[in-house]
């Protein structure tokens, strides 16, 4: 059976429907929930619940609308899980959702990353494609659902948003068509970048503190920010989402990684311009990702976790020199 075909066929059988996004979700996370909102709503008539184990940021307000998520799970009989590449990064806590739990609930995963460990009894996942909303876009345009503008602009929010404004390496010929389609659909892309890219005056003191710490060794950048930053500059963690670009983008460093200190570990995002697959490098710590951008959870210090990184990356670039 065609997997829309089937997909339509279960949201329309199932009576509780919840769709769900990863912890610390961001723009494409969050849009991709509401999109898939969306498509429940159109095959139900009511709208399903949406559920995400980490509070949505309070800068993502605007493409939310009415609608809200909860951070407590309704009880249910379908899971749409979007833009997480393993159940445990919707639910972290492996005893939150209490034994056996899952194997009884019938799940869809919705997903473009490399490293999907393909759950789900369907799974529509394409590693190839900008976002999971440009996955989504193609559903509803497959189905001929029509899109009016308050959803053209929560695809827009997650494609923009996921290919770093269009300027990312996993841009491509169809993601842009899709953007121009979304414009089309009444989507002002400035007013757009303006609430995605908007700083807090806190948020921009703690960038101050973070790009103080900058090491460059090699060809490869890394920085860190600590909790004792975050209070100092009273700023929230979420202020924190893009700094890592600002290390990729710096002249000859091919390979980047920014550290951020947790309660009970080290929070890392990795960036590379090609040299090395930092999927396959995050994998190996317990993460995962794409090939160019990638992150894991590690419960070391973050000089631990700094110095365990380093020596995985150089040793990775060698190697890969020694191949060609």
């Amino acid at each position: 059976m065609n997997c829309l075909k089937r997909l339509v066929q279960i949201i329309k059988k199932s009576r509780r429907i919840v769709v769900a996004t990863h912890i610390d979700p961001d723009a494409d996370g969050i849009s991709a929930a509401l999109s898939c909102g969306y498509l429940v709503k159109h095959y139900k008539q009511r709208r399903p619940k949406l559920f995400c184990h980490s509070r949505i940021p309070g800068k993502y307000g605007f493409v939310l609308g009415n609608w809200m998520f909860t951070k407590q799970l309704p009880v249910f009989d379908l899971l749409i899980a979007v833009d997480s590449a393993g159940i445990s990064r919707i639910f972290p806590d492996p005893d939150y959702l209490g034994p056996g739990v899952l194997e009884s609930k019938c799940i869809v995963n919705i997903d473009h990353h490399k490293s999907n460990d393909a759950f789900g009894v369907l799974k529509i996942v394409k590693e190839d494609v900008s976002s999971a909303c440009e996955i989504i876009y193609t559903i509803f345009k497959d189905l001929g659902i029509k899109i009016r503008k308050p959803l053209a602009e929560i695809f827009y929010c997650g494609i923009y948003s996921e290919t770093g404004g269009f300027v990312y390496p996993n841009t491509t010929q169809e993601s842009l068509t899709i953007a121009s389609e979304l414009v089309g659909l009444g989507v002002e892309p400035g007013s757009i970048s303006k609430k995605l890219n908007a700083k807090t005056l806190n948020g921009t003191l703690l960038l101050s503190e973070v790009l103080k710490t900058i090491d460059i060794e090699n060809s490869v950048g890394v920085m860190h920010l600590t909790r004792n930053m975050l209070k100092k500059c009273n700023a929230k963690m979420v202020d924190s989402e893009h700094f890592v670009s600002f290390l990729q983008a710096i002249h000859n460093v091919r390979v980047s990684f920014f550290l951020r200190e947790e309660k009970k570990g080290t929070r890392v995002s990795l960036r590379s311009d090609g040299v090395i697959d930092v999927d396959k490098l995050a994998a190996r710590f317990g993460g995962g990702g794409h090939r160019l951008a990638a992150g894991v959870r590690v419960k070391m210090s973050i000089h631990a976790a700094k110095k365990e990184l380093l020596l995985a990356i150089h040793r990775e670039i060698r190697k890969q020199r020694r191949n060609k």
